[in-house]
C-alpha cells in the first residue's frame, strides 16, 4: 500500500491537531499510515468516513456488495440514488470520500474476502479494522494478520450492543485466545435475527477508530487493552480482561487453519 505524498495542508486538522495527545506531530503520523477496511456496511462506512476526515494518508476499503434499501438505516455514506445504481459499496464509498478529503488515498477493492487473496489485500497495511458481519471471516483475517505480524482491531455489533478488541500480533491475546472454534451455523446469531440500532453501529465503529488512532501514532499505552462491551440499549460499557493462551492453535501454536482449510463460506 502507498503512502500519502500531499502534505501541503494541514490547517482542515487544526481542531483535532489541538488536543494534545496528538498534534502535529500524531497527525504527521496519520497521514503515514495505511489502513485497510474489511467490510464497508454499517461499521466500515461509518469507519472509513471518519478515517478519511481524520487522515489516514491511505485507506483500503475492501467489500463485495452493493448497496440495498434496507442498508440505508445505518450505513452513512449511502443514499436511495445508490440502491438505484447499483454500483458496489467500496466503488460509492471512494467516490464520496474522495470529495470529504482529496489529500488522502482511497483505494475501492470490490472483492470476496478469502483464504486466496487476504495476504495480498493485507500487505503492506499498517493496521487492519474489522467490519465484516461474520466470524469465519474474522477468524481468516485473524489468521493472515497474526501470520504477517499486522495488527487488527475486532469489532462486531447485533442489536444494541457491540464489542471492540485491539490485537496486536506478539504482545496481546488473539481471537482465537477467546473464540477457539467456530460454532455450528445455526447457532450463530446475525442481525438478521436480532436486527441492529444504528446508534450501536456509530459508537462501536467510533471506539474502533478511536483504538486506531492511538495505535498508529504510537499511543500503544493509551489502547484500552481489554475486550469492550458496549449496550446502547441498556446503557451499559463492560470491559473484559482477555488472557493471552499459550496453546491458541493461532497465536501460540502458528497454525493458521482458517488460511490453510478455508470453509467454503467466507464473505464480508
Amino acid at each position: 500500500m502507498g503512502r500519502k505524498n500531499d502534505r501541503s495542508s494541514l490547517f482542515r486538522y487544526n481542531r483535532q491537531m489541538l488536543f494534545e495527545e496528538l498534534g502535529e506531530e500524531g497527525q504527521l503520523k496519520l497521514l503515514d499510515s495505511a489502513v485497510v477496511v474489511a467490510g464497508c456496511g454499517g461499521l466500515g462506512a461509518n469507519i472509513a468516513n471518519t478515517l478519511v476526515r481524520a487522515g489516514i494518508g491511505h485507506i483500503k476499503i475492501v467489500d463485495r456488495d452493493k448497496v440495498e434499501l434496507d442498508n440505508l438505516h445505518r450505513q452513512i455514506l449511502y443514499d436511495e440514488a445508490d440502491v438505484k445504481q447499483g454500483q458496489p459499496k467500496t466503488t460509492i464509498a471512494a467516490k464520496k470520500l474522495s470529495q470529504v478529503n482529496s489529500q488522502v488515498v482511497i483505494e475501492p477493492v470490490v472483492v470476496q474476502m478469502n483464504a486466496d487473496n487476504i495476504e495480498d489485500i493485507i500487505l503492506g497495511a499498517d493496521l487492519l479494522l474489522d467490519a465484516t458481519d461474520n466470524f469465519e471471516t474474522r477468524m481468516l483475517l485473524n489468521d493472515a494478520c497474526i501470520k504477517h505480524g499486522i495488527s487488527w482491531i475486532y469489532a462486531g455489533v447485533m442489536a444494541a450492543y457491540g464489542n471492540v478488541f485491539t490485537i496486536i500480533p506478539g504482545q496481546t491475546p488473539c481471537l482465537r485466545c477467546f473464540i477457539n472454534d467456530l460454532p455450528p451455523d445455526k447457532d450463530i446469531p446475525g442481525t438478521e435475527t436480532y436486527g441492529v440500532l444504528p446508534t450501536a453501529v456509530n459508537i462501536i465503529a467510533n471506539i474502533e477508530v478511536t483504538e486506531a488512532i492511538k495505535f498508529l501514532t504510537g499511543k500503544k499505552e493509551a489502547l484500552l487493552h481489554k475486550l469492550i462491551n458496549v449496550d446502547v440499549w441498556n446503557g451499559t460499557w463492560n470491559m473484559f480482561e482477555i488472557e493471552k493462551q499459550d496453546n491458541c492453535p493461532c497465536c501460540g501454536l502458528k497454525r493458521f487453519d482458517f488460511l490453510d482449510n478455508p470453509r467454503q463460506k467466507l464473505q464480508s
